[in-house]
């Protein structure tokens, strides 16, 4: 049509609702930076959510008491529906599963930033504009923030660990101004698709030990097979 926009949302689809928001200096966003914006969403919708979730799923396989413990949370919590965005606070559970699978397997290792002014880390001058690159492998693997570092442990994210431990000890998504935009969309579709296969499938281990490789994101360096059960009738 050929009426002008009114620069609102107009629904709550995604691209009515980043239409309508606002970056870090309180402007809208013009027309390239919400090019750029929903390409983001779609990258965190795609390969880096389906490597979260098949980790998820291997660690489970792995350990099926914590397996059992989230399926029964589903089922308690959905019953027979179809889960829904409401839900994602009523499976804490079920999200401290995927947030220790994204602790163990970041989706990216390792993450590039510029520095916007000279500071000191641990007695290191970083100069303004260098490029400095942080790695959530290496820090959420670190036996200072997380005892038994290589321990899959959902209980380390209930609300009381979590407060105990520094704020960025866990960053698979970044942090501050250039966090992921994409983060709570990943974790709403993580959870609710992990919610819809382990009501549906019961997973069991068969390779234990998964090499992974490295590049832009994190994956498995070949098979990580599992055998699987329906659960229905």
């Amino acid at each position: 049509g050929g009426g002008e926009s009114s620069g609102e949302a107009q629904g709550q689809d995604l691209l009515s609702l980043l239409a309508g928001a606002k970056s870090t200096d309180d402007a809208e966003f013009d027309a390239v930076e919400l090019r750029e914006q929903v390409l983001i969403f779609l990258l965190a919708g795609h390969e880096t959510t389906a490597t979260s979730l098949a980790f998820a799923l291997h660690l489970l396989a792995r350990h099926p008491e914590q397996q059992t413990r989230a399926r029964e949370e589903i089922s308690r919590v959905l019953g027979d529906r179809t889960p829904e965005a409401a839900d994602l606070d009523r499976l804490p559970y079920l999200t401290q599963v995927l947030k220790e699978a994204m602790r163990l397997y970041p989706a990216a290792p390792v993450i590039g930033r510029q520095a916007v002014a000279a500071s000191e880390v641990g007695g290191h001058t970083i100069p303004a504009g260098a490029d400095v690159i942080l790695a959530p492998w290496v820090t959420h693997r670190h036996p200072g923030y997380w005892p038994d570092p290589d321990r899959f442990d959902p209980d380390r994210f209930t609300p009381e660990a979590e407060a105990e431990r520094p704020r960025y000890a866990w960053f698979p998504f970044g942090g501050g101004p250039r966090a992921c935009i994409g983060q709570h969309f990943s974790m709403l579709e993580s959870v609710i698709a992990l919610a819809m296969i382990l009501r549906s499938y019961e997973f069991e281990v068969v390779d234990a030990d998964v090499p992974v490789s490295t590049g832009i994101t994190l994956r498995a360096n070949g098979p990580a097979r599992c055998r699987v059960r329906s659960l229905g009738a």
